[in-house]
């Protein structure tokens, strides 16, 4: 099994509303890097947010390297119970998802009827 190793980007674009922590800040828990300094008693959101990246890794065909959050700048979560994905960015890369092995993974689950939302600060766009 994967682990998250030094990627901690989710400990920035996401929202933790527990801490009252905005979106696009670093969390005050966060050990850039290196991980959560308060992993064993971290907020309820924080404990089932699940990054689909890290886990595509244990499948056939994981995401590449190239597209780990901390490399691709795009952290992917999900909504309505796994159906749907949301691409968090940054302001400062508000085009990171249409970058790189982003377009062609996004067109392939477009094709099995996967719904994407992109989240860029407060902002939230259907593609």
């Amino acid at each position: 099994m994967y682990n998250c190793d030094s990627c901690t980007i989710c400990c920035k674009f996401m929202g933790v509303e527990e801490l009252e922590k905005p979106r696009n800040l670093w969390c005050q828990h966060c050990k850039i890097g290196e991980g959560c300094t308060i992993y064993e008693t971290r907020p309820e959101s924080c404990r089932v947010y699940e990054c689909v990246w890290l886990k595509t890794q244990v499948l056939e065909n994981p995401m590449p390297l190239a597209l780990r959050p901390d490399k691709s700048r795009v952290v992917i979560g999900t909504a309505n119970k796994g159906e749907d994905l949301i691409l968090y960015v940054g302001p400062d890369r508000p085009d990171a998802w249409n970058k790189g092995g982003f377009r062609e993974f996004i067109t392939n689950f477009q094709k099995k009827g996967v719904n994407f939302t992109v989240c860029c600060g407060e902002i939230m766009t259907k593609i």
